[in-house]
């Protein structure tokens, strides 16, 4: 048997700037985050803003299918370059498959194992990644840093022609106290001179990351008066 735990409620502190549609299991929350940022984007968004709500729904529920609990961009200054650096931010939950109680309650007492895997399932898939073990406020987390390629089509480039863009991706892995999830965060940019800039912004979101008991659990948990 296959055990599930309700999925834990992400608290982060988003870097300066940050401009984003962050996700929760509530549909009115959702709604409401949805008119929110709508709002924010419809003046730049000229002939295009007619359609922006419901491109913004249709995005969010792409994110929403695959646990993402917040996406979205920030800038960081970098004394080298003119204008500040984008980087993409992305945030997500995941339940471990847990065949027992006995291994959930492993998985709580012996998380530095548990990261320790993560990190070896992790270089299987991409054995040049910089992973490393490290320990955030949560707890020990896993990271990753890697260099790769983006291919940009002609028609979404602004000259018109293909291009092939770097890009530099940190991704964290967390595994929360309950022992049944794993939180995931991956923060990538495309401009090389500012990557240093960018892990370091990373990292401090990734050592502000906590988690609260689903509101449904913590109302059931607690007698009204």
């Amino acid at each position: 048997m296959t055990t599930t735990e309700p999925a834990p409620e992400l608290l982060l502190t988003p870097p300066p700037g940050f401009v984003g549609l962050p996700l929760r299991a509530d549909e009115q929350d959702n709604a409401t985050t949805i008119d929110a940022l709508t709002a924010k984007l419809t003046p730049h968004a000229n002939e295009h803003a007619p359609e922006l709500p419901r491109y913004v729904t249709w995005f969010a529920q792409l994110l929403a299918e695959e646990n993402i609990r917040l996406y979205g961009r920030f800038a960081v200054d970098v004394a080298a370059l003119d204008e500040p650096a984008l980087a993409d931010l992305a945030v997500a939950i995941v339940s471990l498959n847990t065949t027992s109680e006995d291994q959930l309650a492993a998985l709580r007492s012996e998380r530095d194992v548990a990261v320790a895997r993560l990190r070896q399932q992790y270089l299987a898939r991409q054995p040049h990644a910089d992973a490393r073990v490290i320990r955030l406020a949560m707890g020990p987390a896993m990271v990753a840093v890697t260099a790769g390629e983006y291919r940009l089509p002609p028609d979404l480039a602004r000259n018109g022609r293909a291009a092939v863009l770097p890009r530099i991706t940190a991704e964290f892995q967390i595994p929360t106290p309950d022992g049944a999830h794993v939180v995931l965060m991956t923060v990538s940019t495309a401009n090389e001179t500012a990557c240093q800039a960018v892990l370091t912004a990373a990292m401090r979101v990734a050592n502000s990351i906590r988690v609260t008991r689903p509101k449904q659990d913590a109302a059931s948990a607690t007698p009204s008066a």
